[in-house]
């Protein structure tokens, strides 16, 4: 009996989640516990993390049944409750086609499986900061990202595609959504019964090719290679990583581990006054840009913010206005169809995109007064692909790379136009005419090294 219940406790104890790792007066520690009470409190998985928790169960064994019935041999053929008759068999295609089909079964799985459990023991155990972000990227981020890159545009494309037949999935029954607790009857359908109100809503309402045009520019950019043998996701991510170590630093929160914020720069650099937060738009701009032009700042900014990756995705003039497009039609559907007042879809939509379209903007041509001024190279293109050295620079940099390169505008050009690093600097000494000694005007550039050269013909 003592065995029994040494035992019992002992598979009690196990199934436990464990305490946080990290350090109790770190931020990480916070996170790690409000994370540990979330779990379990039982709202959504067990108290282990494994596993749905009773009030979710009976939805998800639906949803589970029906869905899975995609990657089945025989069920395959059977109607779909929730995708109808025509998209239980383009999803099916899709499925036999390259697996992505049956995403939603799949998800459901990992997360009934030992999947996310595994997750939350392994970060709560991390103890310091990078080791949780690293959790985070290795277990989620990651797997995300390549479904996302492989399947969204086809899952998207598959639902576009069959979306008019919606109305034959039983789920949009009057019967089955009073079941669920819906209104059948709702004022906003106004002479239209459930079925059709829904069906059309999602077929016609819902501005399907906007979301497509944006969904599409969205994967292209962060699915695209970077410059260094990565997905841009992994960038994008690397910048939220180093934009939360400077967060803890702004706020004065404790690190876990040792900070990875740069050494090369000055404190200051990684240090912002998160008051402003509480402004208005134009506040919080107008601080952006000040401490952007920072020239002590400029090199750590432009390696966070401004890679090619950002040049991607703010220079994808299809993406904004996809997002402007899709904001209005929004705003317009909302207002239309559930009689929202136009104020409040204004704030819903069009003020925030308000903001997007100024900030977008100003990272766009990212120059200072003080001429401080930051690249914007898309990945995969050359600032110097042109021929012109001075492609790509701007404010002082463009100033310098001009006076430095206007011999070129002479009859015949510059024959060390173009070129760069070691073969530029083995150009220009060939044009000097060797070495300084050899050549008494030897690294002199424009007006100075012609006066230099006339005086020295006079002296021959």
């Amino acid at each position: 009996m003592r065995v029994v219940l040494l035992l019992g406790l002992l598979g009690v104890t196990l199934a436990q989640l464990p305490d946080p790792a990290a350090g109790r007066k770190t931020f990480l520690y916070s996170i790690q516990m409000q994370l540990k009470e979330m779990v379990e409190s039982g709202g959504v998985f067990n108290s282990d993390g494994r596993g749905f928790s009773g009030d979710m169960t009976t939805a998800i064994t639906f949803a589970k049944t029906d869905l899975c019935r995609i990657k089945h041999p025989v069920a395959k053929k059977l109607e779909s409750a929730i995708l109808g008759i025509t998209c239980k068999a383009a999803f099916v295609e899709l499925y036999e086609r390259n697996g992505c089909g049956a995403f939603a079964c799949d998800l459901i799985e990992y997360m009934e499986g030992d999947g996310p459990g595994d997750f939350f023991r392994d970060f709560l155990a991390a103890t310091n900061d990078d080791e949780a972000f690293r959790i985070l990227k290795d277990d989620i981020i990651d797997p995300l990202m390549e479904w996302n890159c492989r399947c969204t545009m086809d899952v998207l494309d598959t639902f576009m595609g069959c979306k008019d037949s919606i109305g034959e999935a039983k789920v949009l029954s009057v019967s089955m959504a009073g079941l669920a607790g819906f209104d059948t009857n709702a004022p906003y359908q106004g002479d239209k019964d459930f079925t059709e109100f829904w069906s059309d809503f999602i077929d016609q309402t819902i501005p399907w090719d906007s979301i497509r045009v944006v969904v599409d520019r969205f994967v292209k950019n962060v699915c695209a290679d970077d410059n260094e043998g990565e997905k841009c996701y992994s960038y994008f991510y690397q910048t939220v990583t180093q934009m939360y170590q400077w967060w803890l630093k702004s706020t004065g929160l404790k690190p876990a581990g040792k900070s990875s914020i740069s050494k090369k720069y000055d404190s200051s650099c990684s240090t912002f006054d998160l008051s402003v937060l509480e402004g208005a738009f134009t506040d919080i701009r107008d601080a952006l840009v000040n401490k952007m032009c920072v020239e002590e700042c400029s090199g750590l900014y432009q390696d966070t913010l401004f890679g090619c990756c950002t040049a991607n995705m703010i220079m994808d003039t299809k993406l904004t206005t996809g997002l402007e497009s899709l904001a209005t039609e929004l705003k317009d559907m909302v207002g239309e169809t559930f009689d929202y007042s136009e104020e409040d879809a204004d704030a819903m939509f069009s003020l925030y995109m308000g903001y997007a379209k100024d900030s977008l903007s100003m990272l766009r041509d990212p120059t200072c007064d003080n001429g401080v001024s930051y690249d914007l190279v898309p990945c995969g293109e050359d600032g110097g692909s042109s021929g012109n050295p001075c492609d790509g620079l701007k404010g002082k940099k463009l100033k310098k790379c001009m006076r430095d390169n206007e011999e070129g505008g002479e009859e015949g050009g510059n024959p060390c136009e173009g070129l760069k690093g070691k073969k530029k600097k083995k150009c220009m000494k060939e044009m000097d005419g060797g070495d300084a000694d050899e050549n008494p005007c030897a690294g002199l550039k424009g007006k100075k090294k012609k006066k230099c050269m006339a005086a020295n013909a006079e002296e021959a």
